[in-house]
């Protein structure tokens, strides 16, 4: 993974390697794990539906920035979302693991008061 930046002139000053795009990779874990949680959520479908959208494209925009700015390829940027998701996975399967198990330890608890009355 050790690739250097784009020759390109970039309009920021970086220092450290380009692949995967670490600020893709967090936009798509940080912002994807919130469209995860809006479908938890109650709220009206309008605003879900607005904000799935609006975070959608924070992901993408950071992505594209990411290369206008002459700081990462492409394959790059793709990785990072790559990257992202999976972690996104990771934190899904982690948070429903855990909503199981409380749940399963709430019921025992209940099954074992219904035995002592």
């Amino acid at each position: 993974m050790d690739r250097d930046r784009p020759d390109a002139e970039h309009l920021v000053v970086v220092e450290s390697l380009s692949y995967p795009s670490g600020h893709s990779m967090s936009a798509m874990a940080f912002y994807g794990f919130l469209i995860y949680l809006l479908f938890h959520l109650k709220m009206s479908r309008f605003l879900r539906s607005f904000l799935v959208i609006f975070f959608v494209l924070v992901i993408l925009d950071i992505g594209l920035s990411r290369i206008y700015l002459g700081v990462h390829y492409p394959s790059d940027v793709i990785a990072g979302f790559l990257g992202g998701f999976i972690w996104v996975a990771f934190c899904i399967i982690l948070f429903n693991l855990i909503d199981l198990l409380r749940r399963r330890k709430r019921n025992n608890r209940e099954m074992e008061e219904n035995l002592q009355t």
